[in-house]
């Protein structure tokens, strides 16, 4: 190995690490129930595609339920995360565990989801730019 495919290996690592980072305190954010939080996460042209609902940009996530996360008591977890970076883009493939209120407040509602996320580097900072998920398994306990 030369010296320039060390370096790399090394850039590469480091790359990993900051996303690594980025998605832990993502999920700071997301369990802290702060909407401003959360979005200071997306990038400016971030799309966001949660299971069974429409496409939403950046500044339509929150809009109708700002106070979705705290009113529900949700909470996130990511595990399992493979990252890869290309350029200045990092893929993450990560399984999220959640809970949350039901609906009608008496039980909670725990869900494991596949997640998929596009991160862009923007100004030397790791920005959402795509964040896909869909739920694999849910469950209702009382």
């Amino acid at each position: 190995m030369n010296i320039n495919e060390i370096f790399n290996l090394e850039m590469m690592n480091h790359h990993k690490n900051v996303i690594k980072e980025s998605i832990q305190n993502f999920e700071l954010a997301l369990n802290s129930g702060n909407i401003e939080s959360v979005l200071s996460f997306y990038s400016e042209d971030a799309v966001f595609m949660p299971d069974g609902f429409s496409t939403l940009k950046k500044g339509e996530i929150g809009r109708s339920r700002s106070n979705f996360l705290t009113e529900k008591d949700f909470k996130i977890k990511f595990d399992n995360l493979k990252i890869d970076v290309k350029d200045n883009f990092g893929f993450v493939e990560a399984v999220a565990n959640t809970s949350e209120i039901d609906p009608k407040g008496t039980s909670k509602v725990q869900k494991t989801s596949r997640d998929f996320f596009v991160l862009r580097q923007e100004e030397n900072q790791w920005k959402i730019f795509s964040y896909i998920f869909n739920n694999v398994t849910v469950s209702q306990a009382s």
